[in-house]
């Protein structure tokens, strides 16, 4: 099971950023690292939708999936 964590800011410098940054910091249960502007994206809150907000998403494989939340939004 993955789970993810979003990193929603107003800059786009910071959500490129924080996505070197994970990346440079790979673990073995790190799936993918994405970043964009939260537009329609279904992972965002629509509440964010169209309030120019960007994101860094960090999908990883979640090995004790009972205790790990499987979506956490950070507001940065």
């Amino acid at each position: 099971m993955s789970s993810y964590k979003i990193y929603l800011t107003k800059s786009s410098e910071v959500a490129h950023l924080l996505a070197r940054a994970r990346g440079e910091f790979k673990t073995e249960d790190l799936i993918g690292v994405s970043v964009g502007a939260a537009g329609n994206d279904a992972k965002i809150p629509a509440i964010y939708h169209g309030q120019r907000y960007f994101y860094c998403a960090v999908e990883y494989e979640s090995k004790d999936y009972i205790d790990a939340p499987a979506y956490e939004l950070i507001i940065c």
